[in-house]
C-alpha cells in the first residue's frame, strides 16, 4: 500500500495525466449500507486529487454526497465494465473483495485500488455534480506492465456510447441516438477487425446490440 508522497509518484506511472479523463470503475456505499459500483470517467487536477462529476440522479452522486469516500478500480475486465455500467442481474455482492483493507471495498480482480476522499463538492451542470477527491491512498496488485489493446479501448468506449443511447432513447432524441450509434458502430468495426471471435470485447459488443435492439423496439414501435 502506498501513502504520503508515494500516492503522487504513483499516479503518474499509473497514467493520470493531469487533465486527462481516465476510465475507471468507482465503488461507494450508502447510508444504509448498500454498495454500488459503477463506471466513471475521473479527472487529475491536483497532485493527489481527482474530480468525479457524476450525474445528480445517480446512487454514485448520492453516496459520494453522503459519505464522502470512494474507492477507484483500475481493471482491464471489460465485462465487468458492462455489468457494473447497466446492473441487469442488480449489484452483486461477489463483485466486491471478501475481505476489504478499508470501507467501501474494492472490486476483485482489479489491477490497481485508490481509495478516496471527498474534499469538497460543487455543480458542474444543471445534471451533473463535481467532487474534488483525494487519494489517501494506493494499493498495486499487479503491477506488471500491460500492452495496449484497441479492442478493449473502444469496447469501452462502446459502453459509454450505450449508457446515452439508452437515456437518449427514453427522452426521444432521435438525432442524438443516431449520432451515437453511428460511434456505437465505429467502435464495433474497430473491434471486429482487432479482437477474435471468443474475445471479451466481442462479447460486450454483441451483448450491447442486443441491448440497443430491445431499447428501440421498446420505445419506437
Amino acid at each position: 500500500m502506498f501513502q504520503g508522497d508515494d500516492v503522487q509518484t504513483l499516479l503518474d506511472k499509473l497514467g493520470f495525466i493531469p487533465g486527462e479523463i481516465v476510465e475507471i470503475i468507482l465503488t461507494t456505499r450508502g447510508v444504509e449500507g448498500e454498495l454500488n459500483a459503477a463506471p466513471m470517467g475521473v479527472i487529475r487536477v491536483g497532485a493527489r486529487t481527482l474530480e468525479v462529476r457524476p450525474f445528480l440522479e445517480t446512487r454514485t452522486y448520492r453516496n459520494l454526497r453522503d459519505m464522502g469516500l470512494g474507492v477507484a478500480n483500475i481493471t482491464y475486465d471489460v465485462g465487468l465494465f458492462l455489468e457494473t455500467a447497466f446492473k441487469r442481474g442488480g449489484v452483486r455482492p461477489e463483485w466486491f473483495e471478501e475481505e476489504p483493507i478499508a470501507d467501501p471495498p474494492g472490486l476483485r480482480g482489479a489491477d490497481a485500488l485508490l481509495f478516496l476522499s471527498v474534499l469538497e463538492e460543487s455543480s458542474f451542470s444543471e445534471m451533473r455534480a463535481r467532487f474534488l477527491c483525494r487519494v489517501e491512498w494506493v494499493r498495486v496488485r499487479t503491477p506488471f506492465p500491460r500492452a495496449f489493446s484497441r479492442g478493449f479501448a473502444h469496447a469501452v468506449e462502446a459502453i459509454i456510447h450505450a449508457t446515452r443511447i439508452e437515456a437518449f432513447i427514453r427522452e426521444g432524441r432521435r438525432e442524438e441516438v443516431d449520432r451515437l450509434l453511428r460511434l456505437f458502430r465505429g467502435c464495433r468495426d474497430v473491434i471486429e477487425r482487432v479482437s477474435p471471435e471468443d474475445s471479451p470485447n466481442r462479447r460486450v459488443v454483441e451483448t450491447l446490440e442486443d441491448m440497443i435492439a430491445e431499447w428501440m423496439s421498446k420505445e419506437w414501435r
